[in-house]
């Protein structure tokens, strides 16, 4: 059984998704324990026992290479596994560097994600997507389209279903019907390009609609 600590910042909604992803009859991957922020993590005496840290690269307040240079002080034994909605190439390299065994996209498939865990547990690496070879490329950021904004009404939404609440609680608690609640996250996930929940909640977070 392969024990995983998961460190992001929207946890229960990440931590949900990944426990209906893998079983741990079926796939001997089980869900050890998360935290909101590294310092949390530190605590947690479950990270200590865990086999691999599955660690969001954008946690707000902290740098990710700082993140990655405060597990490896404190927790140096266990590999780190960065789970992303990231696309640039510059941070795969550069958590790479800083000595991650794996970079996989948040929008990755179950197979892969569980590839990925299996073979860092063995103690290889794994890295998924387009990286940048060289010292000599340039650092600068790209041009990027920015995201549409959600209304207010959108937004609350969505912050409940992060506390964790189902589509009928929300309903009940806004005096709204069950069905207009699925119709509006449909509406926003086709928005956001996104096929999961999970997906649209990881990428409004990473640039900081949330």
């Amino acid at each position: 059984m392969v024990k995983i600590f998961v460190i992001e910042d929207h946890a229960p909604i990440i931590v949900a998704g990944l426990r209906n992803m893998f079983r741990p009859s079926r796939d001997h991957i089980e869900i050890s324990g998360s935290a909101i922020n590294v310092q949390e993590a530190l605590k947690n005496p479950e990270l200590a026992l865990s086999d691999i840290i599955i660690l969001d690269l954008w946690i707000p307040g902290v740098d990710p290479v700082n993140s990655m240079k405060i597990l490896g002080e404190q927790r140096p034994g266990i590999p780190i596994i960065i789970y992303t909605s990231e696309e640039l190439p510059l941070w795969q390299q550069k958590m790479m560097k800083a000595g991650v065994k794996g970079y996989m996209q948040k929008n990755c498939s179950r197979e892969d994600l569980k590839s990925a865990i299996l073979h860092v547990k063995k103690g290889g690496t794994w890295f998924t997507g387009p990286m940048m070879v060289g010292d000599t490329e340039k650092e600068a950021l790209p041009e990027t389209k920015a995201l549409p904004e959600l209304s207010p009404a959108e937004k609350q939404i969505i912050e409940l279903l992060i506390s964790g609440l189902h589509h009928h609680e929300i309903a009940g608690r806004l005096n709204i019907s069950t069905p207009k609640i699925d119709k509006i996250m449909t509406l926003i996930r086709k928005r956001y390009k996104c096929k999961t929940t999970v997906e649209l909640v990881n990428l409004l977070s990473d640039n900081h609609l949330l």
